[in-house]
């Protein structure tokens, strides 16, 4: 019988290991630079690109790799060690492969990577100068480029092929007739589920959108909370300007149609809004006032009248939005119907029409 391989030390760096090589496969593998110029890691004396050619697989079919098969005569119909059956070149099913870990930044995630995304996405330079943040060597607008499919259709992307081509009609486990590129329909890849939280929900992911979401720190500086990778203000920021202004656009005449329909006696003037902004300090809290607030908002059937407009601060204004006198901020209601009549009113006017639903209600 064979003897075991003893064990080594490395001759640059030192450390203990097992094998029959004179370096560590850390030494072995270092960083290196292609004949092409590009950066790599490894023990080829290739990147990646150059060691892909263009070949033929035995079955006819023509690919670009460095395997000696392509793809599809790879790929076999197997079965996992948890007995599920599946097909690819993986000895363990796509669940076995994805385990829960914790990287060293201390976040859990579910993956076959080290490290999570956030600590494999660093900072990186295009060779076309565009600065992002990801995983790739280039940037999304590099990798996607304009093309021509076999079919005549123009098209953009990274797919050899445009979706037209790649999606085909389908038909599910479930019997539902489908055309996509995906395996199953939407709706058995969409199911009801449980999160580990208790909270149910329906989608494709694993965990509801709340533990998803966690505390994260912008580029920019900017605290915020969610699952992308920018807070809201950079999403906002990065938009170009003509969405920009077809979303404004959008924006003011939604409002200002229906102003008009809410109109009682007329527009309201402009020296009626600074006399009422000029009227005192907030109602809701006290603070100065810097926006006149439609006591019940016009998104909700609010009139366009002085009696429906009072003094408020931007914080009051923008956090009360579209939402009722009862479905806000108790304290701060409970503050403006104490200084204001008009807020008092429409309290009551609530207040009355929910007793009336319970009665019927019931």
């Amino acid at each position: 019988m064979p003897g075991k391989p003893k064990q080594r030390e490395c001759i640059e760096c030192a450390q203990a290991f097992t094998g029959t090589h004179q370096r560590c496969p850390i030494c072995q593998t270092i960083c290196r630079v292609c004949a092409c110029g590009k950066a790599y890691r490894g023990t080829n004396r290739q990147c990646k690109a150059c060691r892909a050619t263009d070949r033929v697989c035995a079955c006819g079919k023509a690919y670009r790799g460095t395997n000696l098969r392509c793809m599809a005569c790879r790929a076999t119909d197997r079965v996992c060690a948890c007995g599920k059956a599946h097909r690819g070149s993986n000895r363990q099913c796509g669940s076995c492969l994805m385990t829960d870990r914790v990287c060293v930044c201390g976040k859990a995630y579910r993956g076959t990577h080290s490290q999570c995304g956030s600590c494999r996405a660093t900072d990186r330079v295009c060779a076309c100068g565009h600065a992002y943040r990801g995983t790739g060597s280039r940037c999304q607008a590099c990798r996607s480029s304009d093309r021509v499919c076999a079919c005549g259709h123009a098209y953009r992307g990274n797919d050899s092929r445009c979706k037209a081509c790649r999606s085909s009609d389908r038909v599910c486990a479930c019997g539902h007739a489908y055309r996509g590129t995906d395996s199953r329909c939407q709706a058995c890849r969409s199911s009801d589920r449980v999160c580990a939280c208790g909270h149910a929900y329906r989608g494709t992911d694993s965990r509801c959108k709340a533990c998803r979401s966690s505390d994260r720190v912008c580029a920019c500086g900017h605290a915020y909370r969610g699952t992308g990778s920018r807070c809201k203000a950079c999403q906002h920021a990065a938009l170009p300007p003509r969405v920009l202004a077809a979303q404004r656009r959008a924006t003011d005449n939604t409002r200002r149609a229906r102003k008009r329909a809410a109109e009682v006696t007329g527009p309201v003037s402009v020296e009626v809004y600074m006399a009422i902004l000029a009227s005192g300090p907030c109602v809701y809290c006290g603070a100065p006032a810097a926006h006149v607030d439609h006591v019940r908002p016009l998104a909700r059937g609010g009139w366009e009248h002085p009696d429906n407009l009072v003094p408020a601060c931007q914080s009051c204004n923008l956090s009360k939005h579209a939402a009722l006198l009862t479905e806000w901020r108790p304290d701060r209601v409970s503050h403006g119907a104490t200084h204001s009549v008009k807020v008092s009113a429409e309290l009551d006017r609530l207040t009355t029409e929910l007793a009336e639903l319970a009665e019927v209600a019931s």
